[in-house]
């Protein structure tokens, strides 16, 4: 949906060396306005993933299990979807690092703290929806926002928010701008671009499932960051949903596209069709694969929050026979703060509930005696953990030698570059010097090198 332009920016040349050099990149056509004309196929797959994302919303759930299931699925898909991208978390390590967050430490791991971001990212996505339902217009800036949640207290939370100021591509390790297989729109474009995609993210002329899909697709060709684009455009998902009213929460979406990745990744390749912006027909026909693969990943994910509110609904219910406590007191409002707090100390909670520290320590040994939190640590720090979520968590994704293996040897490229592996330094290490035109951040490759420049 989309034909080629020319452009001139900073990049390192064929010939070696770098500086301003032309290149052909890939320029979407604008959405605002458009109207997809969908085939047979695409238009039962949006109606039966239509049915199935208010389906999740319609799901009966108690008041403790609702949060639970909240908690559950908002976790879930920030570690499915952080997946995706080559960053690999356990339910146990998120737990960990968002102690750790809580009591004002860093996450002793960055893939852990990224996904905890990722976590904080959805969170953030679903209320920029819950905002637009009530009135709020959405801009490029709220965007930008959402992409900063993601790197907020990680290693690389300079980039967040900040549009890429330099030409990215897609194709074999190693590859220059004139051997990819794609090469995303120049980066002077990518501001008009993304104020395009905010106004269509404010309309209401398609179904919400076509207009999700439509939106991911155009987020992901804009590709408009240096990082954590892929991660983004999976949670303005979540932004269209709540948006619309269909859903009110996240949908597990990234845990059916994890599970047929080069489908997905081939679907939205799909849709990099060339034709003139008024040739309806082509770009239809080219958006048709992906709103089909989309709707289907929406029917998957109806089917896993089933899984996920049953198991909760009885994990609830466990709780329920184990303790009965006192209505508003101190551990029955732990017992409801416990889905935001895995693992939790005394003053933790009491900043959390806002009593006294032995208030807090009375709450939290009355559901350590009930069987719901046990101790961990040592005597003189002594920490609280729930096992069951935990576990939960832990069944839901089974990190793994499956999962690993799922990703070697795999014979296909996602349609955007979403991490970089940086160089080892040997001691002859010279940088390069050259820095990012807007970053202004030096890269951190050797003086000389082939492809593209990588920032810190």
């Amino acid at each position: 949906m989309g034909s080629y332009v020319e452009a001139r920016d900073w990049l390192v040349g064929t010939t070696g060396g770098y500086g301003v050099r032309a290149y052909r990149a890939y320029r979407p056509h604008k959405i605002a306005g458009w109207d997809p004309v969908l085939g047979n196929d695409a238009v039962n797959a949006v109606a039966m993933a239509g049915d199935s994302i208010r389906g999740i919303a319609t799901m009966p759930k108690t008041d403790v299990g609702g949060a639970l299931a909240d908690w559950m699925m908002a976790r879930d898909e920030s570690i499915r979807s952080s997946l995706i991208e080559g960053v690999e978390s356990t339910g146990d390590a998120l737990a960990w690092a968002r102690y750790r967050e809580l009591s004002g430490q860093p996450a002793s791991d960055e893939n852990d703290a990224l996904t905890l971001g990722a976590s904080r990212q959805v969170v953030a996505a679903v209320d920029l929806g819950k905002q637009m339902r009530d009135g709020h217009v959405c801009t490029a800036d709220d965007i930008l926002r959402v992409h900063a949640t993601l790197f907020e207290n990680t290693q690389q939370s300079d980039m967040g928010g900040m549009l890429r100021s330099e030409p990215i591509w897609v194709g074999p390790k190693g590859c220059r701008i004139d051997e990819a297989s794609f090469v995303a729109p120049p980066p002077g474009d990518v501001p008009e671009l993304l104020d395009d995609l905010a106004a269509y993210l404010n309309t209401a002329r398609h179904l919400a499932v076509t207009q999700a899909a439509v939106a991911h697709a155009q987020f992901e060709t804009i590709h408009p960051f240096e990082d954590g684009n892929g991660r983004t455009g999976r949670a303005l998902i979540h932004t269209v949903f709540n948006a619309r009213g269909v859903t009110s929460g996240t949908v597990p979406i990234s845990a059916a596209l994890n599970s047929d990745r080069q489908r997905y990744y081939q679907a939205l390749n799909a849709t990099h069709v060339i034709c003139e912006a008024d040739d309806n027909a082509s770009r239809s026909k080219g958006m048709e694969q992906w709103i089909q693969c989309f709707g289907d990943a929406c029917v998957n994910a109806h089917a896993q929050a089933v899984r996920t509110v049953s198991a909760v609904e009885d994990l609830a219910a466990e709780w329920g026979h184990k303790a009965r406590f006192r209505s508003g007191s101190a551990a029955a409002k732990l017992l409801d703060a416990l889905p935001s707090m895995p693992i939790m100390d005394s003053e933790m909670v009491a900043a959390r509930l806002n009593v006294s520290d032995q208030v807090a320590r009375l709450a939290l040994r009355s559901l350590a005696d009930a069987g719901i939190i046990r101790p961990t640590g040592g005597s003189r720090n002594i920490r609280y953990e729930v096992p069951e979520m935990i576990e939960m968590l832990r069944e839901m994704n089974p990190d793994g030698a499956m999962q690993r293996a799922d990703r070697v040897g795999a014979a296909f490229h996602p349609p955007v570059v979403d991490r970089v592996v940086l160089p080892v330094r040997t001691p002859a290490f010279i940088a390069c010097g050259h820095r990012g035109p807007r970053s202004r951040r030096p890269c951190i490759l050797q003086r000389g090198h082939a492809g593209q420049h990588r920032y810190t």
